[in-house]
């Protein structure tokens, strides 16, 4: 970040006396995974205002741009996980024994049931059939219980992977499993029985202790919980982990809470396993989604379930510096909303999901932040966006945020905020001279102003 600061330091050296500080914080914001571009609005002295952008810079290399071509009512998802990921990957050991199968443990017909009872409504449990939903509970039971080994009612290699996943996308709470062993008992060529056993990271002793820890975390977030509909709990925990975590690689433990709860560092995993776990326990269903991102290569993100329907959470992209390098001071509101509830139309753009079992068709859009909040716009709307930001104001945001419905709509706003400069009038900058930094993210219709 250090050469990309130097690069903009050259760029604006015949205007940076008229620059705020907010404007270097959001240029690093052309960086970011949605791509989004910034420009600056500064109001001139003398008649006949003209809006004069900084110039456009290049984006950070990350890759090859994905692209997906899933849309709403034709959305097809792989039957199961290949597997092929590297945070997101767990650990796979096997064996092979002749030696008979005598000694494996194995539950009873009723500890199967108690604990098919528990999974009643959870998400991928739900979405099996009704042999895999056993094995599911065994291997449940198995690492939640850290037993050495157990036989499976299954003997398919591919279906005990894609029911272990099924396991973890539901269970955040697990947080001491890294993977599985399997042993494929033969008595001469017949296979007679697979035993399975985690691949635990964690001795009881220290699965204790840590779990207090979450636990004060947890207790701490939730007190200041506001009553509210689901919409108003999903952004207060979106809020919550953003302000308090630092999105950060070399971070210990960070495919399990633990990062999040304990270390307050994490990367999408750590972010994604953590909402989950924090919605799961004020009742709002919510599931952990895995697959890859344009520019980012693995993510993980969330499906949750808000006042009846579903919509993608990701709380990761949800921190606007995610991916800033450390070292970078900022002032700068830290939070992004553009992946607060949204249709998975609009995400699957830059999301492509690859879970074991099949998504449901996102279409809601009544709780997407930017409708609830009032800040979603069919066409120009004069008093609609006075009082966006107007309230911006009155609640001492340091930004405020639009979304149009459309690209004709985007377009009649963004002309009547910049090229017709409304936007001054709005935020309440009428002195000659005042500068208003602004940025766009054009891929998901958004338009964001610094009000410092």
């Amino acid at each position: 970040m250090g050469n990309l600061s130097d690069k903009f330091s050259r760029i604006f050296n015949t205007k940076i006396a008229r620059v705020c500080t907010g404007v270097l914080v959001m240029v690093c914001l052309t960086v970011s995974p949605a791509g989004c571009s910034f420009l600056s609005v500064q109001t001139p002295e003398e008649a006949g205002r003209q809006i004069e952008p900084i110039p456009q810079t290049e984006r950070r290399d990350a890759g090859t741009s994905q692209t997906s071509d899933l849309e709403v009512g034709d959305a097809s998802f792989p039957d199961a996980y290949d597997g092929e990921t590297d945070e997101e990957d767990y650990e796979v050991v096997s064996g092979d024994s002749s030696g008979g199968v005598e000694g494996l443990y194995g539950y009873t017909d009723e500890e199967i049931a108690a604990a098919g009872a528990s999974n009643v409504g959870r998400f991928a449990y739900e979405r099996l059939e009704q042999s895999d939903k056993r094995v599911y509970n065994e291997i449940y039971m198995t690492l939640r219980d850290l037993k050495e080994e157990y036989e499976l009612d299954c003997k398919d290699v591919d279906e005990i992977n894609r029911i272990f996943l099924c396991v973890m996308m539901d269970h955040p709470e697990i947080f001491w499993v890294s993977g599985y062993v399997y042993t494929r008992y033969t008595r001469g060529e017949v296979l007679e029985a697979m035993g399975f056993r985690g691949a635990y990271s964690m001795d009881p002793a220290t699965i204790s202790s840590r779990q207090a820890s979450i636990d004060a975390y947890v207790n701490n977030c939730l007190a200041g919980m506001p009553d509210g509909d689901d919409y108003i709990r999903i952004r207060y925990v979106y809020e919550y982990i953003i302000r308090n975590t630092v999105y950060d690689t070399e971070s210990s433990d960070n495919q399990n809470i633990c990062s999040v709860f304990i270390n307050g560092r994490s990367v999408c995993q750590g972010y994604a396993k953590a909402t989950q776990y924090l919605l799961s326990k004020v009742g709002i269903p919510c599931t952990l989604i895995t697959g890859t991102s344009t520019g980012a290569g693995n993510h993980a993100w969330n499906l949750v379930r808000a006042d009846g329907s579903y919509y993608y959470l990701d709380t990761t992209w949800g921190d606007a510096n995610y991916r800033m390098e450390e070292g970078i001071e900022s002032d700068y509101e830290s939070i992004s909303y553009d992946y607060l509830c949204v249709p998975g139309y609009e995400i699957f753009r830059t999301h492509i999901p690859d879970t074991p079992v099949e998504l449901p068709n996102c279409t809601a859009i009544a709780d997407n932040y930017y409708v609830r909040e009032g800040a979603y716009f069919t066409s120009v709307d004069e008093a609609g966006l006075r009082g966006l930001f107007d309230r911006a104001r009155a609640q001492g945001r340091e930004s405020v945020s639009l979304k149009a419905s459309d690209e004709a709509a985007y377009s009649a706003v963004r002309h009547h905020l910049l090229d017709e400069q409304h936007v001054f009038e709005y935020a309440g900058m009428r002195d000659a001279g005042t500068t208003l930094s602004y940025w766009e993210n054009r891929e998901l219709l958004t338009i964001s102003f610094n009000l410092n």
